[in-house]
């Protein structure tokens, strides 16, 4: 049976469900199911079930998004008290005894220890936004070095970025270089209608959401995704000159309301 890894997120303590179906000898799609039943039961009265389970999401060998949950130690004793024998023994001994240990690292941690705790935090943080936001390396690699400086930790391992590639321009300047009659409005709707780009949303320090566009897998061909340099949790649709031309015909022979 493999250690139970016990990490801090969003201010309490959790473990992966893929590491609980390996620790109870079940298939992750299996448990996945049961913990979606827990959560209609307790969303349907109700309680907050989030308390229990967190949505997540995890990039497999084939970099796709597939669906997981961090577990509290409350949902680890929901998984917990459905099972029995040795297998149920074995996990509630582990789990209780990993999360006590998380907990009393966190109680006894001294200043420099609750730095490196929240600068592994925001690390995560810009692992999974980068990979939801598909950012460019550049963009990597600043997010990098801004979490760095934030905790005051050396840069010098971290990879000095050389932009090779042709430069990339927002879809307004190539409209006007390729002299195209229609204006970036209009042109990024089609690309929406296409596939090449999505709406992605973020909160907003006013409430509610924002809005903002980004670039698909499938538009990876003609762009990439830079950090807005309006709002840092925003992406800016960026373009390769060069595959312009091939957008051209699209964005001229297509009416979009």
């Amino acid at each position: 049976m493999n250690q139970l890894k016990v990490v801090s997120f969003d201010g309490q303590l959790v473990t992966d469900s893929r590491d609980v179906a390996e620790m109870v000898g079940k298939p992750h799609d299996q448990l996945m199911r049961s913990i979606r039943t827990y959560t209609d039961y307790m969303d349907s009265a109700k309680m907050q079930s989030v308390n229990f389970f967190i949505p997540y999401t995890y990039k497999n060998s084939q970099n796709k998004e597939m669906p997981c949950y961090l577990l509290t130690r409350k949902g680890c004793d929901m998984v917990a008290n459905k099972m029995t024998g040795e297998k149920g023994v074995l996990f509630t001994a582990m789990y209780v005894t990993r999360f006590e240990e998380m907990e009393q690292i966190l109680n006894h941690s001294t200043p420099l220890n609750n730095n490196a705790v929240d600068f592994e935090k925001q690390l995560i943080g810009v692992k999974y936004a980068s990979d939801i936001l598909r950012v460019d390396e550049p963009s990597k690699i600043k997010m990098l070095e801004a979490a760095h400086t934030q905790h005051g930790v050396p840069t010098n391992h971290l990879p000095v970025y050389v932009e090779s590639e042709e430069l990339k321009k927002p879809i307004s300047e190539l409209l006007k270089d390729y002299n195209v009659g229609i204006s970036a409005i209009k042109a990024n709707k089609i690309l929406l209608t296409v596939g090449i780009l999505e709406i992605k949303h973020r909160p907003s320090s006013k409430g509610g959401t924002k809005e903002f566009k980004s670039v698909t897998d499938k538009g990876k061909y003609y762009g990439l995704n830079a950090i807005s340099p309006q709002n840092p949790k925003e992406t800016q649709p960026l373009y390769y000159p060069s595959k312009f031309s091939e957008l051209i015909p699209l964005l001229t022979g297509q009416e979009v309301s």
